[in-house]
């Protein structure tokens, strides 16, 4: 609109020109000089925005010098588009010097011109009508322009906040812009609410620096700040509460603040205020709220940033990002801890070369994370350590792909896990150890019975030697003492499998897995178990010949034991006398199946999901510890990586179901010997 003035105005001076008398060669000078002057007045006005007061004093006399020189003719429509253009400008103060000239120049035409007085009255008058519409229209654009000026300083506050890496820089960023907003606005604060008290943690302005970290209640703001503490709503207090605030916090007392609500998610969590030495020219809720809501969205992130870099920082996990082809852009404090190397010098290293050889494609391929074992180091000599770890693929905010790693030292995990495994063979021998003395004690009763008949037998033939005489039958030692000595024999050998049966179960076995014969150890359990199961079960095994399996005996033996136990303990529960439990084994494929079946209670279906979980047991207190489906679980899933599996009937019994990877190709074992197993 003042653009399109100005040219107007430039325009009209050119045809001025030519109603200038150009007869008269000094006045078409002086005209043409005080056109030129209005001209570069006029233009060094609108590039300032504005005209200082004393140009009317210059502009005025050379309009006038114009007008008397072109006889009040064509050139008189400078008048109007001149004093138009200005109205533009200033307020009211500034436009009444222009109105006084417009009079004074239609007088001068009047007195000293050819100017008929009823064409000045109307000239006047539409001269000053037009005047007072455009200094309406000066106050729209003027609002306008503050408008445009709020809506510059609100994006570039968007710009600083982008910029900033704290919440104090952010809300000294907040609170600067909220003083450029007007000029009315003489200070500015951010302030935070917490437990009914007003913290302030940002400043601006007249709000100097002894106002950071001052706090008072919220009450102190009186009534009216209920409106400033819902979101969307603002508030504006007047009056002896913003002096007494802008007092509290060590501000020049001031009786106009203007509220806006910090709102995330809906929640109101602090105010940014606005001190006023007067009333603003226009509202300026609309500003401070849209400031206000920037505000908060970065002082929230700026906080969920911070809350994250503190978990991330303090993580007793390895956590790495890197590139999608496994350069390492970042890692944390505990990758250093982990991998035995400094973190700053972890970024622009390879991925791959912490990870095991033979664990990489296993843990860097892509499609669904989950969770891995593998082996870690930090350095080329140093030795490998085992670690959970979780591999996400993402895709970062330039679009590029990367990896995070997230690694576990599990190694005090794997220590207490193997305590844990001893512990319940502990357990397990300690609950079995009366069964296991019975079935030793059988044996060796009559392996007593029979040495003391021998030693009869053998007193009453050396009777006979010294003394020929003597009546002995020897038809019955001659039948009973090869009886006794087989017996005692048989004795001695069932002592002996128990007692190796007991030493199999109970060693810890290495660290490394070994191939195994699967049949022998599980002969070696029922024989362990027998004392457990003799009383309510018989038990049915039918062995299938089976391959050497490489793995860890002892893990093998506790899950066999653990379910056959739990069987014994079924089939008691359900109540219908004398049970079966059928011990089966067999390959399939790649894999090695132990299979027990029991013809208990069954696992009912509401529990049926809750079996595997640590603690959890259907039995009453003291009888168990609801760790045994748990403990078995884990030694095949996470130590052999096999599986284990149930099928339950109601009422009727269940089946579970291992089944364990062969592993490395080796010899087939021997068939194993058919297994006695006394119920």
């Amino acid at each position: 609109m003042r653009l399109l003035f100005l040219l107007f105005c430039l325009i009209w001076s050119v045809i001025g020109v030519f109603g200038i008398n150009r007869g008269d060669h000094l006045a078409w000078a002086v005209a043409a000089g005080a056109l030129l002057v209005v001209e570069a007045s006029l233009v060094q006005g609108y590039r300032r925005g504005g005209f200082p007061g004393w140009t009317w004093l210059v502009e005025a006399p050379c309009v006038g010098v114009v007008a008397h020189a072109s006889g009040y003719g064509i050139t008189i429509g400078l008048l109007f588009v001149w004093i138009n253009f200005r109205a533009l400008y200033g307020n009211l103060r500034s436009v009444l010097p222009g109105a006084v000239a417009v009079v004074a120049v239609i007088c001068a035409g009047t007195g000293f011109g050819k100017m008929e007085p009823a064409n000045a009255v109307s000239l006047a008058v539409t001269a000053l009508i037009g005047l007072v519409i455009n200094h309406t229209l000066a106050h729209g654009l003027r609002a306008r322009d503050r408008a445009a000026a709020r809506e510059s300083v609100v994006a570039s506050a968007g710009a600083a906040f982008a910029a900033v890496s704290t919440r104090q820089e952010a809300a000294r960023s907040a609170s600067g812009a909220a003083v450029r907003l007007d000029r009315a606005v003489r200070g500015a604060l951010v302030a935070t609410i917490a437990s009914g008290a007003v913290r302030v943690i940002g400043h601006a302005g007249s709000a100097g620096p002894e106002a950071l970290g001052r706090s008072m209640d919220i009450d102190d703001f009186g009534p009216g700040i209920g409106a400033a503490l819902a979101p969307g709503g603002s508030a504006t207090i007047v009056g002896p509460p913003a002096v007494r605030f802008t007092t509290l916090v060590g501000m020049p007392a001031c009786d106009r603040l203007l509220l806006a609500p910090l709102v995330v998610r809906g929640e109101v969590f602090g105010l940014l205020l606005a001190a006023l030495d007067r009333r603003p020219d226009d509202d300026l809720s609309a500003a401070m709220l849209t400031l206000a809501d920037e505000t908060a969205l970065t002082l929230d992130q700026l906080l969920s940033r911070s809350r994250l870099s503190i978990v991330v920082e303090n993580s007793s996990d390895a956590l790495i990002l890197a590139g999608e082809p496994g350069v390492i852009r970042f890692a944390n404090p505990a990758a250093e801890r982990l991998l035995g190397g400094a973190a700053g010098g972890l970024v622009g290293a390879e991925l791959r070369g912490f990870i095991h050889p033979d664990d990489v494609d296993a843990v860097l391929a892509p499609g669904p994370s989950g969770v891995h074992t593998c082996r870690l180091r930090g350095s080329e000599d140093g030795p490998w350590t085992e670690y959970e770890v979780v591999v996400e693929y993402v895709t970062e905010n330039d679009g590029s792909r990367s990896l995070i790693l997230n690694a576990r030292d599990i190694s005090e995990r794997r220590r207490l896990e193997v305590e844990l495994r001893h512990a319940q063979k502990l357990e397990s021998v300690g609950r079995l150890a009366a069964g296991v003395a019975h079935e030793i004690n059988t044996p060796i009763q009559f392996i007593g019975d029979n040495v003391r008949f021998l030693d009869d037998a053998f007193a009453e033939l050396l009777a006979v030697l010294d003394s020929p005489s003597a009546e002995i039958d020897i038809d019955f030692l001659r039948a009973e003492v090869p009886a006794a000595v087989r017996q005692t024999l048989e004795g001695v050998d069932r002592v002996a499998a128990i007692v190796r049966a007991m030493k199999a179960f109970g060693h810890p076995g290495a660290e490394v897995k070994a191939p195994a014969d699967i049949n022998e150890i599980v002969g070696n359990t029922l024989v362990v178990a027998a004392g457990e199961v003799r009383y309510v079960a018989d038990v049915e095994t039918e062995l299938g010949e089976l391959p050497l399996v490489s793995c860890h005996a002892g893990d093998i033996a506790q899950t066999v034991l653990n379910l056959v136990v739990n069987a014994a303990h079924a089939i008691e529960a359900a109540g219908r006398g004398r049970g079966t439990i059928r011990v089966v084994t067999c390959r399939e494929g790649d894999e090695v199946v132990i299979e027990v079946a029991d013809t208990g209670t069954g696992v009912p279906a509401e529990v049926s999901d809750k079996i595997f979980d640590p603690f959890f047991t259907t039995k009453e207190v003291g009888r168990g510890t609801g760790q045994g489906l748990s403990l078995a679980r884990s030694l095949v899933v996470d130590r052999h990586q096999g599986s284990l599996t149930f099928r339950t009937e109601a009422g009727a019994g269940s089946v579970f179901s291992v089944r364990l990877p062969i592993g490395e190709a080796v010899p087939a074992a021997r068939p194993s010997a058919e297994l006695e197993v006394v119920t």
